[in-house]
């Protein structure tokens, strides 16, 4: 009979058309658009996209200095630079003191003005760009001066410093996009994947008065509810793993995102890992909707009790600021705020088995607790049958 129903429960779920939205389009549609837009967001630094506004009196040799020491920026001439950059017809641009070869050669300090916008993260990449080229372009102008005066430059070169990574550079841009891309989206996806079915399976069916029929059958409650709930968290669980495998597929087709998956150390034990978290985080989820659901008296009252809950899973990206970045195994005890630190500190080369345990026992310890809470609510007639 248990089979029946879950049979039943599964097959009203699939005819109806808000949930395979929820179920198998909004995953698809959301990781697709966000993998592509947080790639894009690490390619768009390219160099050579730039454009450098000068004013139109330039000179020449002003301009052959700039193509020297700026050679993957466009220059353009401008009548007026600051307007030039404000219209984002440029994304930096420069002016020279005037009479700056005289300045050059009586050795003075030369006024230059970079104009950019701050607040463009175009403008911040041409700027650092700028900046670079006019230390570079100083450097050597300095060694020559001292060349002239036969001082050695290394007697003012204090410190020879080289920077060493413990990671490519755009690995690790790309790997902390990750750590946040995934523990956001998918927990939220499996949450919307059993939101639909959780409101009507019990919400629904109160207020078409159609739960009545289920208390006079002769099937124990707890069977009806086991049957409902196994529905609900293979929805979720569907949802969850249908998230992994699209994003899987889609990191194919980005250029610099996908470089991001190099910085986790053993592939294969961090996918089993996040196979059984999405499982239990699905059962978990499945349990909470479905006892707010119990509550309500109509669809309608069951969403303002649940859609909430959508909003508390984005909380935990904002305790990870605060959190610190090195291994913390209490946290890992704090249902869905251990999602973002598995994840974190898979891609951190810092996750551990024992951590993985602490999750995964946190999840069937809380599982464990809402079950009776639920079959509790169930069984309690006067609160299924509604108003």
């Amino acid at each position: 009979m248990f089979k029946t129903i879950f049979m039943k429960e599964m097959k009203d779920v699939l005819r109806d058309k808000r949930s395979i939205t929820l179920l198998v389009l909004f995953p698809i549609i959301m990781m697709a658009a966000l993998t592509l837009f947080y790639d894009k967001i690490i390619t768009s630094n390219d160099e050579d996209e730039f454009i450098l506004a000068v004013e139109d009196t330039v000179d020449s040799e002003l301009l052959d200095q700039l193509a020297i020491y700026m050679p993957t920026l466009t220059i353009e001439r401008f009548a007026d630079v600051d307007e030039a950059v404000k219209e984002k017809e440029a994304q930096v641009g420069i002016e020279f003191a005037e009479g700056w070869k005289e300045m050059m050669s009586s050795q003075e300090s030369i006024p230059v003005n970079v104009i950019f916008d701050p607040g463009s993260q175009e403008g911040s990449g041409a700027s650092s760009v700028v900046m670079s080229a006019l230390t570079k372009w100083q450097e050597q102008t300095v060694k020559q001066r001292l060349a002239g005066e036969n001082i050695d430059y290394s007697l003012i070169e204090v410190f020879t410093i080289e920077t060493k990574t413990t990671k490519e550079e755009d690995n690790a841009i790309a790997s902390y996009m990750l750590s946040i891309l995934i523990p956001l989206l998918i927990p939220i996806a499996i949450a919307n994947g059993a939101y639909p079915s959780a409101t009507e399976l019990f919400a629904g069916e109160k207020e078409k008065k159609t739960i009545e029929a289920l208390f006079i059958t002769p099937v124990k409650p707890i069977q009806i509810l086991l049957a409902k709930w196994l529905t609900l968290s293979s929805l979720g669980i569907f949802t969850g793993l249908l998230c992994i495998a699209v994003l899987s597929v889609l990191m194919n087709f980005t250029t610099e995102l996908k470089k991001g998956l190099t910085s986790i150390a053993d592939p294969i034990s961090f996918t089993l890992m996040s196979i059984v978290l999405i499982v239990l985080f699905a059962i978990f989820i499945s349990a909470l909707e479905m006892i707010l659901s119990m509550m309500a008296n109509s669809v309608k009252e069951a969403g303002y009790y649940i859609t909430p809950v959508m909003g508390i899973l984005t909380l935990p990206m904002l305790f990870m600021f605060f959190s610190g970045e090195a291994l913390s195994l209490p946290l890992y005890a704090l249902p869905v705020m251990n999602l973002f630190l598995f994840v974190r500190d898979a891609f951190s080369g810092q996750l551990t088995v024992g951590a993985f345990g602490l999750a995964a026992a946190s999840y069937i310890v809380i599982i464990l607790v809402l079950f009776p809470i639920a079959n509790k609510l169930f069984k309690n007639h006067r609160l299924m049958l509604g108003k």
